[in-house]
């Protein structure tokens, strides 16, 4: 179910994959650095319960696929799937209200060093 700042996904167990229950909650935000996205994952995999919240700024706020499948991750909960979250068919809503919210267009830049500290690809010396 999609509604615009909000996302949920469920699914029952099936062979061999467990169920979840995830709802995924963003808010656009601004302050004196420019422009951010706060997330709050909050649900169970598997019976096990969950509640994370992360931020991306507006240039990586895309990624947030991969920020949610690090918090599964974290504690201990192996998505079957690379994140539960791409496999739904509110998953573009969502990803076309952000893309609203933040005014961003296909195209623009991304911060590269940004992006691959957050994917956890590259280590500041």
């Amino acid at each position: 179910m999609f509604r615009p700042g909000h996302v949920a996904v469920q699914r029952p167990p099936l062979a061999g994959e467990p169920g979840y229950h995830l709802n995924l909650d963003y808010q656009v935000c601004r302050d004196e650095r420019g422009c951010h996205v706060d997330f709050q994952l909050e649900g169970e995999v598997a019976g096990r319960a969950l509640h994370d919240k992360f931020s991306l700024r507006r240039d990586v706020a895309f990624n947030f696929l991969q920020a949610a499948g690090r918090c599964l991750r974290r504690r201990g909960i192996t998505p079957v799937h690379p994140v539960l979250f791409a496999f739904h068919e509110d998953y573009d809503r969502l990803f076309d209200d952000l893309r609203q919210q933040l005014r961003a267009s296909p195209g623009e830049s991304v911060d590269l060093e940004r992006f691959l500290l957050d994917r956890g690809e590259l280590q500041l010396h």
